[in-house]
């Protein structure tokens, strides 16, 4: 109802804007990019198509709605023809070209890749004695195993409560679930059952406190499944990389976030199905702290070399111009 409103909302602006301007709509909501395949058809106005999340491969890997049956094809149609008729297509990730590339065979020359980013003036690292939250939640002397972001139906967060109950009797090391979302309350229960001690679920940070919230962790945790390869690229790598901390990613071995990581000697991958794996990765790096500043170093570098703000603007200002010239 949401994405239906805001699309009816906007359909009536489209028809405002000059008919020279180069329009810009993403995949959230999915079906924003209609707009540009409209506007195409009823005044030749070129548009591009900023990609977010692949539908309606997303909902169906979640199980929402059943791949091959009516209401994905029709999902299916309604995303395809505006990516067929876009004057070009930006993608997160490679794997996400690929994955679009395999409904738009022919738009090979019109699909680009520019990561999100976050901006060093805004996200950067914040030393733990100067971190008042850490002192509120009383984990003064606990080494913080951290996720924070979307606890929503894409993230594996299953195997971390697992981790969790793997390390309960670490009595120095504290999970740290910071965020809302649709498996919230799946994993407070596990949670609960399990009967954690060593874990603590609370909100969302205000945006002026994500580089302290962030820098609380000795060592970051984030995750994507398999099946989603290609159909998301989780925006929470940029700012972990930003507050130089030591990450490990649940996911495939051979996931874009995992290559990343590789590439930067930043963090290490995890299996999204074994828990003891992941406690065990979580300890190579919370017990060795020379380690873990290493990876957390460098990890830093990489994201002022690859991912800040300056350097994904100036991409996205250079293929604009490309296009509208």
């Amino acid at each position: 109802m949401n994405s239906t409103s805001c699309f009816f909302s906007m359909l009536i602006h489209i028809f405002t804007t000059n008919k020279n301007s180069l329009l810009v709509f993403n995949t959230n909501p999915a079906l924003l990019p209609l707009l540009g395949y409209i506007s195409k058809n009823l005044r030749k106005q070129r548009y591009l198509v900023l990609v977010h999340d692949l539908w309606p491969e997303l909902p169906a890997n979640t199980g929402m709605i059943k791949r091959g049956k009516l209401l994905y094809k029709i999902i299916d149609c309604l995303m395809t023809a505006p990516f067929r008729h876009a004057s070009g297509i930006i993608t997160l990730s490679d794997k996400m070209k690929k994955s679009v590339l395999h409904k738009v065979p022919g738009m090979a020359d019109n699909i680009y890749v520019i990561h999100n980013w976050a901006d060093a003036n805004r996200i950067f690292p914040v030393a733990k004695e100067n971190i008042r939250m850490i002192n509120g939640l009383r984990l003064k002397n606990k080494k913080i195993v951290m996720y924070s972001g979307n606890l929503g139906r894409y993230q594996p967060l299953e195997v971390m409560i697992g981790a969790a109950n793997e390390l309960k009797d670490r009595k120095d090391i504290f999970f740290l679930f910071l965020g809302n979302g649709g498996k919230k309350a799946k994993i407070q229960t596990m949670a609960k059952d399990l009967k954690l001690d060593n874990v603590k679920f609370i909100p969302f940070q205000p945006l002026d406190r994500l580089s302290e919230s962030l820098s609380m962790a000795n060592v970051s945790l984030m995750g994507i499944y398999p099946e989603n390869e290609g159909v998301i690229m989780p925006s929470k790598l940029y700012s972990l990389l930003a507050v130089g901390k030591p990450i490990i990613c649940v996911s495939d071995p051979k996931s874009e976030v995992a290559d990343i990581l590789e590439q930067a000697g930043a963090g290490i991958q995890s299996s999204v199905n074994d828990p003891k794996k992941l406690a065990k990765n979580i300890l190579t790096i919370v017990d060795d702290q020379e380690k873990a500043t290493e990876m957390g170093q460098n990890g830093k570098t990489y994201f002022l070399e690859h991912f800040e703000r300056k350097i994904i603007t100036k991409q996205w200002n250079d293929i604009l111009n490309e296009i509208i010239q």
